[in-house]
């Protein structure tokens, strides 16, 4: 008798921690899910005046804008200039010529079919998604132009398009349709087991937290 009851005892606790296992793994995938899927934001591809894409990320994000120009969504692609990076004014010393880094963007684009009097770099240089928005905002009051579709990657879209509604509408009143690129390889279903995705994930955390307390994200556009 005593055996029988040890042997019920021994098969509770096994239910029992078996079912904890269980709702923490779920629990667990399901709170990095969300973590994940909270940084991306995408909308349905509309017509508009132009094509903006964020600097970073080169490859993916023109391959993303030249399908919309392909598709007849605009008809035009901006890239704001680089900002120099350290040591840039002696490295330009040194090859003692022009040197833009984004070059490889336009030769890329080019490259794909897209004419040179469809794309136009913006801005004075840039260090953040903020001066991007700053440019783009410059941009857009001195063209008139109404309506953006923003091109980024899908770990950078929440803040990018926050940050651009946040930066627009003070004085230009622009639709921004966000974009996140198709051919990034970012998983928010899974990107805690990839390092890459990890970084990524605690850097892009960060850099929102940074932009809400500096107010280039008001805080309000996070629950509206």
């Amino acid at each position: 008798m005593k055996n029988r009851q040890f042997r019920v005892k021994i098969f509770i606790y096994l239910i029992l921690i078996c079912s904890f296992v269980l709702f923490v793994s779920v629990s667990y995938s399901y709170f990095f899910k969300k973590v994940g899927y909270f940084l991306v934001l995408e909308q349905i591809p509309q017509k508009a005046d132009v094509i903006v894409v964020l600097n970073g990320r080169d490859t993916e994000r023109s391959l993303t804008a030249v399908d919309l120009y392909n598709k007849g969504y605009s008809n035009l692609i901006v890239m704001a200039r680089g900002g120099n990076e350290a040591g840039g004014n002696e490295f330009l010393k040194r090859i003692k010529k022009d040197f833009d880094r984004r070059i490889f963007f336009q030769k890329a684009i080019e490259a794909m079919g897209i004419p040179e009097n469809s794309f136009m770099l913006i801005g004075d240089g840039v260090a953040s998604t903020y001066d991007e928005a700053i440019a783009t905002k410059q941009f857009l009051k001195n063209s008139g132009y109404k309506s953006i579709l923003l091109v980024t990657s899908k770990w950078h879209s929440k803040r990018a398009y926050l940050t651009f509604r946040s930066t627009l509408s003070k004085e230009v009143k622009a639709k921004i349709i966000i974009i996140p690129s198709r051919y990034d390889t970012f998983d928010p279903e899974a990107w805690w087991r990839k390092e890459d995705d990890a970084e990524l994930i605690i850097r892009e955390y960060v850099r929102l937290i940074y932009y809400i307390f500096t107010f280039r994200i008001s805080p309000l556009s996070l629950i509206s």
